[in-house]
């Protein structure tokens, strides 16, 4: 996996992420999935709250070990969190999505059901 630091005013950064679905609107973390000879799939949080990230953006650009890149993704995402002091993270799914079955194993729970799911982990603490 390579994690790729940036600043957000590199445009080459910001239009290399629009290309795999992450959308660079707020400041983020961004993860990259770099195989061989392409990206295999990116996936980004956003601060929530003062306690919280937000998984904004979770995209796999090939049908085969779609759950094994996700799954990885997400948990270096929470790693980078959980280093980073946040306690929980959360995020914004459609009813329909993919991703919801994934994050269920990942012990993220259903706290709002709207238009949009809301979804949730508290982080343990290792302590």
């Amino acid at each position: 996996m390579q994690v790729i630091v940036t600043d957000e005013r590199d445009g080459r950064f910001i239009e290399l992420c629009k290309s795999y679905g992450c959308v660079l609107d707020d400041p983020q973390v961004v993860l990259l999935l770099v195989g061989p000879d392409s990206t295999l799939g990116c996936a980004s949080f956003k601060v929530f709250d003062s306690q919280s990230v937000e998984i904004v953006s979770l995209f796999i650009k090939s049908s085969k070990n779609r759950e094994k890149i996700s799954y990885k993704l997400i948990k270096q995402l929470e790693k980078i969190a959980i280093d980073l002091g946040f306690k929980a993270s959360y995020a914004y799914l459609d009813e329909d999505d993919l991703a919801l079955e994934i994050f269920k194993k990942l012990d993220y729970e259903i706290v709002k059901n709207d238009d949009e799911i809301l979804i949730k982990k508290e982080f343990r603490s290792l302590i």
